[in-house]
């Protein structure tokens, strides 16, 4: 048995144990002599032996000591820690509370706790959640009482965090240097592996599930760059089975304001996906809440929420003065699709936070390091850029491009040909000409043309290439934003690009270019975005605050205004309720309509075989698969014995007195007498 002590400075308190001992052997008072004139009429009493007093005396010593030290060590709060196995210091529970399987498999889940121990034994409970962080021991009938009220979190995105909790909660305990760790998870394919330390003792409980299809909206995407009104298009949508087993004879429907439209059958294999058009039209610029809604027996993700609208128009800006700017302007203007803006270079600089957009440019040379780095951060914030060169670019220029545009995996370089080359057909089946070639005019102009190569690169997405293979339009991601480059002049009456019809429709599918127009926000992450209309005007944080509003429920989320647009963050830990249509309000005025689904990954049921676990633990020998009734759950509680030596030392003292008063009491008697 182990004690430990609370408060171990009370234990200093002993020392005074030598008061009682001193005035017990060092203090006595030497006998005194008191003298009668004449004894003779005194009557004899009987006396006490010397032994039965010194007996009598070293009794109430002992008592008066023992009542003494247990009011000392009752203040210093002993504890007994009980028996525990020499390779465990402390057991640590972790649950993997993510939504798919508290949602999507509730039976497993609420199974485990039929497993857990009702002992009070210490337990440390950890979630996926950095709010669920738990610095305190539970007892396992507290773990077993709380276990239907647990709340969902995402699932774990690195293992890591959680080992490293453990670390950290036992080195706070100080109570050994091999903790017991017990790891429940279904251990989906999606995740990664948990790796421990070699002196963690682990026991590994995979959750079996039961086999199901689970079809989820893998995307969506649009045949059109822009859906305009009354004008039809197909809304593509790529389905895939993340179950566990082949979905057949399933149905996916789609609704719009909760009318249905159209329903598709199903047939996928475990991991297969593939893509359904749902044709539709829009009138009026309403916003569509749309569902699309799978009949899987995976309830909590059978509907996937987004909303459809007619868009407002796209902002185009361009440099006043610039190379060919009447042959680009006229792509936009007396277009209801574009706002068409010409700006000074000091006006576009000084405005640049505060409009979105599509830019385009032909001159870096104009701008300084501290502009082109502004027009990066611009464009990284969800905007698009063109860069269109119109003359060679020295390596001073090169450099200039590559420090600010340049994204992972292309590098910009020096073309030292520059002379007109053939630029083969565009691949037809790219996303970018989807709508380009609905257009009859481009189909019977398409044919080879020639420009001139004054830039190269590697990486970025090819939309056109010249017939030797190197690119002449890419499209970069760069942050949240897209950037198009061209490798040479293209405004120019004799170039074939311009002259048979490619010029206006790959400009405006380039402005136009943002897959399907909606507000539907899929959280992937904590953190999401929120654009202001282009009429909003931010006045302060208070009046300017976003709240979320979806039936009786009212949440305002952590955020930040960039000027644009709020940056709001989701909490970590999600509820029930958590998917469909919000409504976002500004000061209790409705601004738009958010629809919000769970992150994909939360959706997939395949997860590893119990088999596939042992095998990746092989020969870890701290590290054992089992099931939760057959885990060892580690070391007796630890019991406060300070009531016990509170109660010990009242009855010490009870019992001295009582010593004091019979002594007297016998005293007093034989006076008498």
């Amino acid at each position: 048995m182990n004690i430990s002590f609370g408060q171990p400075l009370f234990l200093w308190g002993l020392l005074s144990i030598g008061v009682p001992l001193w005035l017990h052997f060092i203090n006595k008072k030497s006998a005194s002599t008191l003298y009668f004139s004449d004894i003779r009429v005194l009557k004899g009493t009987p006396t006490q032996g010397k032994g039965f007093r010194f007996l009598h005396d070293l009794v109430l010593l002992l008592v008066r000591i023992l009542a003494l030290a247990a009011l000392i060590l009752a203040f210093s709060q002993p504890k007994r820690q009980g028996l525990q196995t020499d390779n465990s210091s402390q057991t640590y529970l972790f649950v993997d509370n993510h939504v798919g399987l508290m949602e999507g498999n509730r039976l497993a889940f609420n199974s485990l706790a039929a497993a857990l121990p009702r002992s009070k034994k210490p337990v440390f409970l950890l979630l996926n959640s950095a709010q669920n962080a738990d610095f305190e021991s539970k007892t396992w009938n507290d773990v077993y009482d709380m276990w239907p009220s647990l709340k969902m979190s995402n699932r774990i995105g690195n293992p890591k965090s959680i080992v490293d909790r453990v670390a950290e909660i036992n080195a706070e305990q100080k109570v050994g240097s091999r903790p017991n760790i017990i790891w429940v998870s279904d251990f989906s394919r999606s995740s990664p592996w948990p790796e421990f330390p070699k002196n963690f003792e682990v026991q590994i409980v995979p959750i079996s599930i039961s086999s199901s299809a689970n079809i989820v909206v893998d995307s969506l995407s649009n045949s059109a760059s822009q859906i305009q009104i009354g004008r039809p298009f197909n809304l593509k949508v790529r389905i895939k089975n993340i179950g566990n087993m082949a979905a057949k004879g399933q149905k996916l429907s789609l609704y719009l304001d909760d009318f249905p439209i159209s329903t598709e059958n199903i047939n996928l294999k475990e991991g297969e996906a593939k893509w359904l058009d749902f044709g539709i039209s829009l009138y009026g610029k309403r916003p569509i809440k749309a569902k699309l809604i799978s009949d899987d027996q995976v309830l909590f993700d059978n509907v996937y929420s987004f909303m459809l609208e007619i868009p407002e128009s796209k902002d185009v800006y361009m440099l006043e003065g610039m190379s060919r700017e009447k042959y680009i302007s006229t792509v936009f203007l007396n277009d209801s699709l574009f706002d068409f803006h010409s700006l000074n270079r000091e006006s576009l600089l000084a405005n640049l936070s505060k409009i979105k957009g599509f830019l385009i440019l032909n001159d870096l040379s104009l701008f300084s390091n501290g502009s082109l780095k502004l027009i990066s951060n611009w464009v990284k914030q969800g905007n698009a850029l063109v860069f269109l060169p119109s003359a060679p670019l020295n390596n001073e220029e090169i450099n200039r491009l590559n420090s600010h545009f340049a994204s992972q995996g292309n590098v910009f370089k020096q073309e030292t040909l520059n002379r007109a080359s053939a630029v083969r057909l565009p691949i037809k089946h790219l996303r970018f000409f989807n709508s380009i070639l609905e257009q009859s005019s481009f189909k019977k102009n398409l044919e080879m043309f020639n420009s001139n190569s004054y830039l190269q690169w590697d990486g970025g997405s090819p939309i056109f290439e010249y017939v030797n293979g190197k690119p002449f339009l890419s499209q970069f991601k760069l942050g949240a934003g897209s950037m198009y480059v061209f490798s040479g002049e293209i405004a120019n009456e004799a170039d074939g690009f311009f002259k048979h019809g490619l010029f206006l429709p790959v400009f405006q599918e380039m402005a136009l270019n943002n897959n399907i127009s909606h507000l539907s926000a899929t959280v992937f992450s904590n953190t999401f975005q929120i654009s202001a209309p282009k009429t909003y005007k931010f006045s302060s944080s208070e009046k300017g605050l976003v709240t979320l509003i979806k039936g009786k429920q009212s949440w305002i989320p952590e955020q930040k205004w960039t000027g644009t647009q709020w940056i709001c963050e989701w909490p970590d830990l999600l509820d029930r309720n958590f998917s469909g249509f919000w409504q976002v309000n500004i000061r209790d005025k409705k601004m738009l309509n958010l629809a919000i689904n769970y992150p994909l990954k939360e959706s997939d049921m395949r997860q590893l075989s119990r088999d596939e676990i042992q095998a990746h633990y092989n020969g870890k020998q701290n590290i054992q698969v089992a099931n939760l009734k057959d885990v060892s759950f580690g070391g007796e509680v630890s019991t406060d014995l300070s009531l016990y030596f509170f109660i010990a030392s009242l009855c010490f003292f009870l019992i001295e007195m009582a010593i004091v008063f019979y002594s007297r009491r016998n005293i007093i008697s034989e006076l008498r007498k």
